[in-house]
């Protein structure tokens, strides 16, 4: 049925539903409400909110203030007088008279001796119970509830796909009853039920996709790469002119016995800022040169695709391996050049960014992929490049230390390696949290450093400044530190409006020591190894999450010198949540305490399509209720019906 044939839905209310993608019975009828109110009489309260029953008793008096409008009236409640105060509540003023009967939802103040309004209610539209609050611009939470309820008239159960069993087992609720719990609530239990149950079909549907990709990756086969083992070891003896740690060579190992076996390489490897994944990708990609197959290294920015072109080329060209850099900036005629090289396996490793997933690439014998900092990629990318080759063995690579709890709920199809042990000649990065009454000491040590020959980064969230923000943008930053050093010191600018061309130049400058300080967005949050940078002053950096703060601060002490990190906050209540970036430099104590902060969403990015975009659960939290779905979705997959529903909607944005 079409929801325009509901009762209440017009042509108004049908275009703000639509624009919310609500376009049918099924959508509205899961549109859950952002939260509740529950409405009972409680009498007048001296302390907490209060439900109380009174009768306006004196004319409603508003005063106007800058930046706020304050409304008072007098009220009687069980015969007791008491001023009632609210701002910002024009409307008031209309509709409360001398003997009108409301319903007061607000606090008692002991201190202004008056009750602080939150909510006026009539008496006569004052309902007791629990209320849902759907937060829909345009449309009244009481329209939007009959909507529902005309809706539920049409609820169709050909829509359930998951059997009821699986819900009755825990208690859960199910179908109409689910739908009845959760807009029509009769008690908070009802609501808390709702909640777990809704929690369970989300974590019960993300789960039986996993169990779909990892049966996927388990069923693939491909021909064993008859890669050279001496050359391999002569190459990593003549060519890598350092030891590797125990945690690199276990890694090279493992990747080696996949690319010999018929089983596709599907691997996460993942470790700290420093911790040398891209020498384990370039030893992995020499290996696969020596089969006669090529390899593909995939990059979010093109400043880490410059930076891994220049280390792979300055490893692998002595060793005749032909390394090239594809990337949106590429000239027309190099592209070209470039293309028709890849198509008659004329190269045999490119790298380069999302430019790589165009069709126009193709190659003669793909067998190795590398995707570096994987979680910055959605699934529908990753999936393209792979079908380039026939089964190529993949390794994703994260500089993010994800907990292994979570790497294995959600990475459950990759294998997973871990590099812990930190090359001898990682430096320890030295970090301290200020104010911003300490800035002016910070900006004397970056000049002290300065003068003894090093550089600096100054970083910042934002671009430009924003009227309604408080946050200092890199322009304003940058123009603040021009003015505090004058001409002493060259500063640099950089952030993601600058053409290529010009981001280019600024990297080059910087890595060239003709700029002293490169004043930055994150855009250098990943692929700049500038060895002679020392200090790294992050502003606002209560704004940013810890593994970010973390991966920031590991772009210093790269060199011989040891490495500063200053995190600028604007009042010391902030300070608390970045206290462990002064303690540890253990990048998953570190991840593990930013996960709890800011869910998996938001710790892993934004490009990971809907299967990390929980509704309602949390994998980190939800842990029984996860545990439960992971073990009952290992039983409905030999259901052909909901195996086939769920292959068909593999990649979409929700759980429906």
């Amino acid at each position: 049925m079409d929801i325009k044939n509901l009762n209440g839905v017009g042509p108004k209310i049908y275009n703000i539903l639509k624009e919310r993608g609500i376009t049918d019975i099924k959508s509205l009828l899961y549109t859950i409400p952002s939260s509740y109110n529950s409405y009972k009489l409680t009498g007048f309260k001296n302390e907490g909110l209060m439900n109380a029953l009174g009768t306006v008793i004196d004319d409603v008096n508003m005063k106007k203030f800058s930046k706020a409008t304050k409304i008072s009236f007098d009220c009687l409640i069980d015969d007791i007088r008491y001023t009632c105060t609210a701002f910002n509540m024009t409307y008031l003023s209309k509709v409360l008279h001398i003997g009108s009967e409301i319903v007061i939802i607000g606090e008692y103040s002991k201190e202004y001796k008056e009750i602080q309004v939150q909510k006026i209610i009539s008496k006569k539209d004052y309902k007791e119970g629990i209320l849902p609050d759907y937060n829909i611009d345009g449309i009244a939470n009481a329209n939007f509830s009959k909507i529902i309820k005309d809706a539920m008239n049409y609820y169709e159960k050909k829509d359930e796909i998951i059997p009821s069993s699986y819900y009755l087992k825990y208690g859960y609720k199910t179908g109409k009853d689910l739908l009845e719990s959760i807009h029509f609530p009769k008690e908070e239990s009802d609501i808390n039920s709702s909640l777990n149950s809704l929690k369970y079909y989300e974590l019960l549907s993300f789960s039986i996709k996993l169990e779909i990709m990892r049966k996927r990756v388990q069923e693939a086969r491909k021909t064993p790469k008859h890669y050279d083992i001496e050359s391999l070891k002569s190459f990593i003896s003549l060519g890598i002119h350092f030891e590797l740690t125990s945690d690199q060579k276990k890694a090279v190992n493992d990747i080696c016995k996949y690319l010999g076996s018929n089983v596709p390489l599907n691997m996460l490897l993942e470790g700290d800022t420093g911790s040398g994944k891209t020498i384990v990708s370039l030893i992995a990609s020499y290996a696969v040169y020596t089969s006669g197959y090529q390899s593909l290294v995939m990059v979010p920015t093109e400043a880490l695709a410059f930076q891994h072109f220049n280390t792979f080329k300055s490893y692998l060209e002595p060793f005749n391996v032909n390394v090239k850099l594809l990337t949106s900036s590429t000239k027309m005629k190099d592209r070209r050049e470039i293309l028709e090289s890849l198509k008659n396996g004329e190269i045999d490793i490119i790298i380069g960014t999302h430019s790589l997933i165009s069709d126009e690439v193709v190659f003669k014998n793909l067998g190795f992929i590398v995707c570096d900092e994987q979680h910055k990629f959605g699934v529908e990318q990753r999936r393209k490049i792979k079908e380039k080759g026939n089964n190529p063995d993949i390794l994703y690579m994260t500089a993010t230390p994800i907990p292994r709890t979570l790497a294995l709920t959600i990475f459950n199809d990759m294998t997973l390696e871990t590099i812990k042990t930190l090359p001898s000649s990682k430096k320890k990065i030295k970090t301290f949290i200020h104010t911003y009454k300490d800035y002016i000491k910070v900006l004397d040590f970056v000049k002290s450093e300065i003068e003894d020959g090093r550089q600096a980064y100054f970083v910042a969230s934002c671009i430009e400044d924003d009227p309604e923000s408080s946050f200092v943008s890199v322009n304003r930053m940058r123009d603040d530190l021009i003015k505090y050093y004058g001409d002493t010191v060259r500063i640099g600018l950089l952030h993601g409006k600058l053409s290529q061309d010009e981001k280019n130049k600024v990297l080059d400058d910087f890595m060239e020591r003709r700029i002293d300080i490169l004043a930055s967005t994150t855009v250098i949050e990943v692929g700049i190894n500038n060895t002679n940078a020392s200090v790294m002053t992050i502003i606002d950096a209560n704004h940013f999450g810890l593994s970010t703060l973390h991966q920031l601060r590991g772009r210093v002490g790269r060199g011989e010198d040891v490495g500063y990190a200053f995190l600028m906050v604007d009042k010391k209540e902030s300070m608390e949540r970045l206290k462990i970036l002064e303690e540890t430099q253990d990048g998953f104590l570190i991840s593990e305490q930013d996960l709890k902060d800011r869910g998996p969403g938001d710790f892993l990015g934004t490009e990971q399509s809907g299967m990390l975009k929980f509704n309602f659960a949390n994998i980190f939290f939800d842990n029984s209720i996860f545990n439960n779905a992971r073990r009952d979705a290992k039983e409905l997959i030999n259901n052909k019906n909901i195996k086939e529903f769920y292959e068909r909607n593999l990649t979409s944005d929700n759980f429906n």
